[in-house]
This record gives C-alpha cells, structure tokens and sequence, in this order.
C-alpha cells in the first residue's frame, strides 16, 4: 500500500462517520424546520422554509469553523491573523442534503392520517 492511500478500515471509518453526520445534520434540520414553520406559518415543503433552514445551518457550520480556527490559534501560541473562510462544499452539500430529507420527512409526519 503506497503512503497516501486509504486502507479498508479508512473507509469504513469515514462511511460511518458521514452517515451520524448527515443524521445529525437532519434531526438539527427537523428542528429548525419546525421552528421556522411555527413562527412564520410556512408549510415543511415550501421553498422559503428550506431556504431558510439552509442558510441558518450553514451559518453555524461558518461561525463554528471561524471559532475552531480560533481555538487552534489560541491553543498554539500563535500569532497568525485567522481568516474568515466559507465553508466547503462538502459541508454545504450535506447541509442541503440533511435540510431536503428533514423536510420530506416532517411533511410525512404531518400528512398521516389518524
């Protein structure tokens, strides 16, 4: 196996460790949905709950790695200013992804017949 190579339990390690992310992701996403949706009246499904829901947990993932940054800064002793970065595309895809499965989901519990 060449250095740089992933071996078999890498890749059984990041499979597990993206799926309890991207379950994270949808029971925080469930939550703010419904937040969202008892403040404003907005239907689980409606484009501007989704969008909504999108950018306010991409904006804790943003400030969150700004304070990572800083933290590490801090723990170093160095002296380095921290630039405030967006976040990648992996951590804005798995948002999206967390928030459209959280809102089919809660549009599920509410469409149920009793």
């Amino acid at each position: 196996m060449a250095l740089g190579t992933i071996g078999p339990g890498g890749i059984l390690i990041a499979i597990i460790a993206l799926l309890v992310w991207i379950i994270i992701l949808v029971w925080l996403s469930e939550r703010v949905l419904r937040f969202v949706g008892m403040r404003t009246g907005w239907r689980p499904l409606d484009p501007r709950s989704l969008v909504v829901t999108v950018l306010l947990l991409v904006g804790a993932i943003h400030c969150g790695n700004y304070l990572l940054d800083l933290l590490e800064r801090a723990m170093r002793g160095a002296d380095y200013a921290v630039q405030l970065g967006f976040p990648s595309a992996f951590l804005i895809g798995s948002v999206a992804i967390g928030s459209g499965i959280a809102a089919v989901r809660w549009h599920r519990k509410q469409t149920r017949p009793k």
